[in-house]
């Protein structure tokens, strides 16, 4: 029996590869070396070996190790905008929790025992890293919250039901366990207004629907409700990303929306996006799925970003 780590096997493993993707996309967006190894905090030789491995290179050692492609993409592809964004202490914040999360998950076992066969094959010690997980995941959603209060040009994308955005704990079986917002999220005057702080169960609707989804993807613990127009789905293919409409219902109720959103997930485990065409009297929304709420807040902007 081996006592290595599941937090040392993410530093030695997972963050390298992490860390040379993100020093990449730096560099090509115009940082200098020097600069990605203060941000990245490390020497400027460390960054000159960073980037001397190619992309497929580090993706293919990523999943040798069994740690799944999309996940790292998915952790750059937010840690480079926020930097982008001069949101270095959020970068660092949501860089962390998503390592925490997906050791904590138990989604790193495989890959962890391919290094390390002599774990236990019962071994879940990280799980331990998500048990007092509370506060986290409601500090995860006003950090999503702040993204959002900061990017004005997300009006066009609000309904007439206004919108919301939610985080369910790891696990989670019923709304209470999932982070959403009262009040909802509405603008006025060019503003963002948030409704009230986030709160556990603080939207039944999207609490439901994250439970289901996460049974049929458990990657997927966060989901907001935007608008549905032409202009979104416009900007949806322009982005690139990957959606399916489902609707309109001949006699729409919760119930319905639930289930059909959740059997697309079922069809296409990959959708990124649904949107529900609504019914008599019910509005068409458009569903965006991610890993945790900094990651849907960041494709909401990119989606408003995108028709302003």
């Amino acid at each position: 029996m081996s006592i290595s780590t599941g937090l040392e096997f993410a530093a030695e493993n997972v963050l390298p590869i992490i860390r040379s993707l993100i020093a990449k996309r730096l560099l090509e967006s115009g940082y200098s070396q020097l600069r990605v190894a203060k941000i990245l905090g490390v020497t400027q030789p460390a960054v000159n070996r960073y980037v001397s491995r190619d992309y497929d290179e580090l993706l293919s050692k990523a999943e040798s190790l069994g740690i799944n492609r999309d996940w790292v993409l998915e952790v750059v592809k937010n840690v480079v905008e926020l930097v982008l964004s001069s949101r270095e202490y959020e970068a660092l914040e949501y860089l962390t929790n998503a390592v925490i999360m997906e050791l904590g998950s138990l989604r790193l076992c495989d890959a962890h025992r391919r290094l390390v066969p002599s774990l236990p094959t019962n071994c879940n010690v990280c799980s331990v890293l998500i048990t007092g997980i509370s506060d986290s995941i409601i500090k995860n959603v006003e950090r999503a919250l702040s993204i959002l209060e900061a990017h004005p040009e997300i009006q066009v994308v609000i309904p007439r039901v206004l919108m919301n955005i939610v985080e369910a704990k790891p696990g989670a079986v019923t709304e209470d366990d999932v982070v959403g917002v009262p009040g909802r999220i509405d603008a006025h005057d060019g503003r963002v207004i948030v409704g009230s702080r986030p709160t556990y169960g603080g939207s039944k609707h999207l609490g439901r629907l994250i439970i289901k989804c996460m049974n049929v993807n458990p990657r997927y613990r966060s989901v907001a409700s935007i608008k549905y127009d032409e202009k979104v789905e416009n900007a949806l293919r322009g982005l690139g990303i990957h959606y399916v409409k489902v609707g309109p219902h001949e006699s729409p109720n919760e119930d319905e929306v639930i289930s059909a959103v959740a059997n697309s997930l079922i069809k296409d485990p990959t959708l990124e996006v649904v949107i529900d065409l609504g019914g008599y009297a019910l509005e068409p929304v458009t569903y965006v799925f991610g890993l945790d709420a900094m990651d849907v807040a960041l494709k909401i902007v990119r989606i408003a970003s995108r028709i302003t």
